[in-house]
């Protein structure tokens, strides 16, 4: 990415080398276990992007976690590619007309309830 980033801009070839090099030198000290645990948690900055865009898309969603990450992985080929799922993201469009919920009041915490202020 760095080296397309410096292509696309017209940069100095190797601008980013003293940056990658800290990075490769950070996680080529971690185990799989330790690299693979600190790129799950990273997913959650694109899942952030992805849900506030489909909101100014007027696209439903929500997330997902607690589902089969064995049949995922099979079904969508991940394996084979070397990875792994650990969110979902679910899209579309809601059905007013099927959705029993839809004609009720929204119950929310209150703001006060829900976050802490120190």
């Amino acid at each position: 990415m760095f080296d397309r980033t410096t292509a696309e801009r017209g940069l100095p070839q190797g601008r980013f080398t003293n940056y990658t090099d800290t990075l490769k030198h950070i996680y080529g000290q971690l185990s799989p276990e330790q690299n693979f645990t600190h790129a799950a948690k990273q997913t959650y900055i694109a899942l952030g992007l992805a849900l506030a865009q489909a909101a100014e898309l007027r696209i439903d969603s929500t997330p997902a976690e607690g589902f089969n990450n064995q049949v995922i992985d099979e079904v969508l080929g991940l394996t084979e590619m070397g990875l792994k799922s650990v969110t979902l993201l679910y899209l579309g469009y809601s059905d007013p007309e099927r959705d029993w919920l839809a004609p009720m009041k929204k119950v929310r915490m209150p703001m006060d309830v829900f976050t802490v202020f120190k």
